[in-house]
């Protein structure tokens, strides 16, 4: 039985993009820019595993494009 609920697995979705931010404030883009990598692909499988039919999160269009967002930023960016 699953212990994952709405409230858990959005507390998790925003403690990564916290993470995110803070990485890319302390170490800049260019050092991050791996890590970030890594916690953007792990958001996108915990979305596919957890939220497939939409049960703790029906707006996760904005969680893609935040992740769309980031990711065009390091590609466009070069870093």
């Amino acid at each position: 039985m699953s212990r994952m609920n709405r409230e858990n697995f959005r507390e998790m979705i925003r403690g990564l993009i916290a993470t995110i931010i803070e990485k890319e404030v302390v170490l800049g883009e260019a050092e991050a820019k791996e890590s970030v990598v890594t916690i953007l692909d792990l958001l996108e499988d915990l979305d596919l595993f957890w939220n497939s039919d939409m049960e703790f999160e029906e707006n996760a269009e904005h969680l893609q494009h935040f992740i769309d967002r980031t990711r065009e930023k390091y590609t466009l960016g070069g870093n």
